[in-house]
């Protein structure tokens, strides 16, 4: 089995939220490979998919980088890659099914945005034993491989399938983990019924947060200053940017009719992921659910029950309390101090809004919803 590895020779990525494609770096001198490298090699890692040529990319970084302590692995990816190497769909697959690998080594990080799951990533990463990435990209590209009108499902779980046992490998840090926890993008819930019929002894952790602050969160740290963000261009922008990986935002793009508000848009983003974790748990496919407001309130105890959830109740947590304590997202844009100063709020006529909007929904229909397994703090 053969792959091509290029020389990484310039990046071009859009901006730091784009999602992870190809065309972010330019390719200089090629060489064909065997492709048994990206499983043998600790510092190749999976970036992207490559929808156009039925391919997936991977990376090689230095080994000083270490991908599990970044905000973003994709950024981190973005940032220090050599060299990027392209692996066709069916050789992916083949190459994963060399491996076995044990489930219940797997615990999944699924969240609405905005809602501590950066920092919750990061502290199961802090548990000794524990490899923990936080975004990475092929999964979010995966979504809109699997489409949604249900005919490409064999073929989207066989990817799903490898692309978790090719993200789970050795790191130099960490040879041999006792497992891996991995913090999706928040479109990656699309894929729980998926990851559930391969994993199905997995773990999974679902982070989320009211509909009010989370909608302010998210423009407070995705609309720039200043911005206006009920023009038809935002508007527009904003719409064309979440469609592929959130239906209901998908078919109003395709109505004809004019974007929605930033408001509505923001809330359909939200409750699809909040309407999918029903489904899954629904279907006995659930986890242990961890509010925002009780994550805040209740931090330690929080991590402490997360932990022990995952299957290690006697790990020491000072290393996680560490984490606990610093900013999740620093050195990236998300920041806290590149944060500050900026301020959304909703008005009576945004929240009047929201609550019609969510009242015709058919399952959650406030914006207070609360989630089956949801923990609850002492």
């Amino acid at each position: 089995m053969e792959a091509i590895k290029s020389v990484i020779t310039a990046r071009k990525r859009p901006d730091f939220a784009s999602l992870s494609e190809p065309s972010d770096f330019t390719l200089g001198a090629a060489q064909t490979i065997d492709a048994h490298e990206v499983l043998t090699n600790p510092l190749i890692s999976l970036y992207c998919l490559d929808l156009a040529r039925r391919s997936a990319i991977f990376v090689e970084t230095p080994p000083d980088v270490d991908l599990s302590a970044a905000p973003f692995m994709y950024t981190a990816q973005y940032e220090n890659a050599l060299n990027a190497i392209s692996v066709p769909y069916e050789t992916l697959i083949e190459l994963a099914g060399s491996i076995a690998f044990d489930s219940q080594r797997l615990i999944l990080v699924y969240s609405v945005a905005r809602s501590g799951s950066t920092l919750m990533g990061l502290a199961l990463n802090a548990v000794p034993g524990i490899v923990g990435y936080s975004e990475p990209d092929a999964f979010t590209n995966l979504v809109t491989v699997r489409g949604w009108d249900g005919k490409n499902e064999a073929e989207a779980g066989a990817l799903v399938e490898a692309c978790i046992k090719l993200q789970c490998k050795a790191s130099p840090q960490i040879p041999n983990p006792a497992a891996w926890a991995i913090k999706f993008r928040s479109y990656g819930i699309e894929l729980g019924d998926l990851l559930h019929e391969r994993f199905p002894a997995a773990k999974s952790i679902f982070c989320y947060r009211s509909a009010e602050p989370q909608i302010v969160s998210l423009w407070r740290a995705f609309a720039e200053p200043g911005v206006d963000v009920d023009t038809i261009e935002y508007r527009g922008a904003m719409q064309d940017f979440l469609a592929p990986a959130n239906p209901l935002i998908l078919k109003h793009a395709q109505s004809g009719l004019p974007p929605e508000t930033a408001l509505i848009i923001s809330a359909m983003l939200w409750v699809r992921i909040m309407e999918c974790y029903v489904d899954l748990a629904e279907r006995g496919i659930s986890g242990l659910a961890i509010r925002y407001e009780d994550l805040t309130a209740a931090t330690r105890e929080a991590a402490r029950a997360a932990v022990a959830y995952c299957g290690f109740p006697d790990a020491d947590m000072q290393a996680v309390y560490r984490v606990l304590e610093t900013d999740s997202q620093l050195g990236s844009a998300l920041s806290q101090k590149n944060l500050a100063g900026r301020s959304y709020q909703l008005d009576e006529a945004d929240r009047a809004s929201l609550l019609a909007f969510l009242a015709a929904r058919p399952i959650v229909q406030t914006p207070d919803f609360i989630v089956p397994g949801t923990w609850k703090r002492s």
